[in-house]
């Protein structure tokens, strides 16, 4: 059957999201099983499912995820349930937003199934003691089908092979996962079809082809991998060909799907305590220690269903991301500034053979070449990071040993559907940036807070001390014959200049105060100019008369503290831009405008020294000798 892995992860997300705002809602809706819902509606959405069939006795989340599934498909889900429960269903899923995706009966299930012919997807709440009578009457479709028996209670069995249209030419392959009460899945295709798929070419009689199913745990990894073994004579395993044939990925989502922590009655679990919009996860499952150990951990929702854990002890951060996972990697990184350039990222992902990795990659620059691999900045301890897989969602995990205690940090995310290849990472799919608060566990938009409050330090900087201050300074030294237009000009667009300088500095000093970001150099030297600017400032109001003997030192005083002020002013813009691991387009664009400047300068420049040359060379109009006499030459003798 052909798999859709992009039809999966948005009716996985869609899911998720559907059911915990009608938790948010209305309160806990009955006893869920984290992760069965959206296991269910990516299983429907990925393989296309076109007719999706529900025995129910009321609408549940896994309703609301089959519709999810059916509306990515463009399909339609038909509900069975009894008349008692209708009006509460279909305000369910019309509150959901999906009511054009669900088609409501109230018939009598024995009689109603048998008018649904072809069925792609199908699921059976087994608590009605008539659901084997149930499961016999679907009319799946034998080339591509799944059947889902929910609520199996204790060795009670599912579908077990009994199906109508069942004959040689189609496979049967059923497995029980502990969700709930117990859930089985099964899955019927065409041998043939099966046979493609798997790129094994029949070129041999049935007996000497016939081929068996074998399922091994890799301890190591915690992976479940499926090897499909020919006879004994041509012995050859393509279980590793399934984990890399996208179209045979419904198989393994399926066989790979890891028990998943339950509450007990009262809501409780060995997990995490959940806080909202988080979920109760019990990490001794799939997590090495010392994660597995943690007692408690502050969890916050941090952008889709990605959630952020972490616990401090002593110097320790202990750090665990869970993000929805099929196949490529996810990632996590830290910023100075929120950007990704200059940043260090955690990377985890599960390989084409099923064993998890995790790296450290440095951000050097935006081209894959500069992502470095096993190099950063992030100071792990011994640690060694772990990543896992538990259903449909993959954990990092990692410890950061630090002095000095995680505050407000700008936090990047990242996945990407594709594995990395020999350890070079692929473009990502989606990414975002925020401001994690350490202190406290809340999060704030990064396009809406602190980053937004960088940028507008760097755009205003280069305004006031990248553009006007410096066309100031080029009236003062080179209009000087516009008398006194030049000076009044001058002033003016200097008192602007030093405005956006100081707004520029308030605006540093507030980022330093919320962020926290060790740039010493950039910091200092921007407090260094603003005091130069003082200074200037101060020196247009205490500056003497054009008669005062030291008008002159006044004068070369100020030019030359001019000048170093503006020299620092443009380092420091530079080392904000490379601080801040600013794009192309921040270094091509104050390029541009220094370029620009340094023309100008250079042609005032040169026409003024024309201009000086040009007055020099002319002769003087008359002289007047200080005394009135004759000057002779010294060898003549006076007469």
């Amino acid at each position: 059957m052909d798999w859709s892995a992009t039809c999966a992860t948005r009716a996985y997300l869609d899911t998720l999201q559907l059911c915990n705002n009608h938790k948010r809602q209305y309160g806990f809706w009955g006893v869920q099983e984290p992760g069965s819902n959206e296991f269910v509606s990516a299983l429907a959405a990925g393989m296309k499912a076109k007719l999706i069939v529900e025995v129910t006795s009321h609408a549940s989340p896994l309703t609301i995820a089959l519709a999810a599934a059916a509306r990515q498909t463009g399909g339609k889900l038909v509900c069975i349930l009894p008349e008692p429960v209708l009006d509460e269903s279909k305000e369910v899923i019309k509150n959901s937003g999906l009511k054009d995706q669900v088609e409501f009966r109230t018939e009598d299930p024995t009689k109603l199934l048998p008018y649904y012919e072809n069925i792609d997807f199908s699921l059976v709440d087994c608590r009605d003691e008539s659901y084997a009578r149930l499961l016999n009457l679907l009319d799946v479709n034998p080339t591509r089908s799944v059947v889902v028996a929910n609520n199996l209670v204790g060795d009670a069995k599912g579908l077990g092979g009994c199906l109508r249209k069942k004959d040689e030419k189609v496979a049967v392959r059923s497995i029980k996962h502990p969700m709930g009460k117990g859930m089985e899945v099964t899955m019927i295709s065409k041998n043939d079809e099966t046979v493609k798929r798997l790129g094994i070419r029949n070129h041999h009689s049935r007996k000497r082809n016939k081929s068996k199913w074998v399922a091994k745990f890799d301890e190591e990894s915690g992976e479940e991998h499926i090897f499909r073994e020919k006879a004994p004579k041509e012995r050859n395993a393509v279980g590793y060909r399934v984990l890399k044939n996208r179209r045979v990925c419904i198989l393994n989502l399926v066989l790979n799907l890891k028990i998943i922590a339950l509450a007990d009655d009262n809501g409780s679990s060995s997990g995490f305590p959940s806080e909202s919009g988080c979920k109760n996860t019990n990490y001794q499952i799939f997590l090495p220690p010392p994660y597995q150990n943690i007692s408690s951990a502050i969890c916050k929702p941090v952008w889709h269903t990605y959630e952020l854990r972490y616990t401090k002890n002593g110097d320790t951060t202990t750090i665990i991301l869970s993000a929805p996972y099929t196949v490529g990697w996810v990632g996590i990184g830290f910023s100075r500034d929120g950007m990704m350039v200059g940043s260090s990222a955690m990377v985890g992902w599960i390989n084409k053979h099923g064993h998890a990795k995790i790296k450290q990659f440095y951000l050097r620059g935006r081209k894959p070449s500069e992502v470095i691999v096993d190099k950063g900045e992030l100071p792990l301890n011994n640690v060694p990071p772990a990543v896992a897989t538990n259903g449909a969602e993959i954990y990092l995990a990692f410890q950061l040993q630090t002095t000095i205690p995680f505050r407000k940090q700008p936090i990047l995310l990242a996945f990407s559907t594709k594995h990395p290849h020999e350890h070079h990472l692929s473009k990502h799919d989606d990414k975002t940036a925020i401001v994690f608060d350490f202190s406290s566990g809340s999060t704030d938009p990064a396009s809406n807070g602190l980053i937004k409050m960088r940028k507008s330090h760097g755009i205003v900087g280069i305004i006031g001390w990248g553009l006007i201050l410096p066309v100031g300074a080029i009236i003062a030294r080179y209009f000087k014959h516009k008398d006194p237009l030049w000076f009044y000009l001058h002033s003016v667009i200097q008192f602007v200049g030093f405005a956006f300088g100081l707004i520029t500095v308030l605006l540093g000093l507030q980022l330093y105060s919320k962020m926290h970001v060790h740039i010493p150099a950039h910091r200092g030297i921007g407090i260094f100019v603003l005091v130069l600017s003082i200074l200037q400032i101060l020196a247009f109001f205490l500056r003497p008369s054009k008669d005062s003997k030291i008008r002159k030192i006044w004068n070369l005083y100020h030019s030359w503290f001019g000048r170093m002020a503006l020299f620092f002013a443009a380092l420091n813009i530079v080392l904000g831009m490379q601080a801040a691991g600013a794009g192309n387009d921040w270094k091509t664009g104050y390029g541009f405008l220094v370029s620009i400047i340094i023309v100008a300068v250079i042609v005032l420049e040169i026409l003024a020294y024309l201009k000086r040359s040009e007055r020099s060379s002319l002769p003087p109009s008359y002289q007047m000798d200080s005394v009135g006499e004759v000057n002779f030459p010294n060898n003549l003798a006076k007469g």
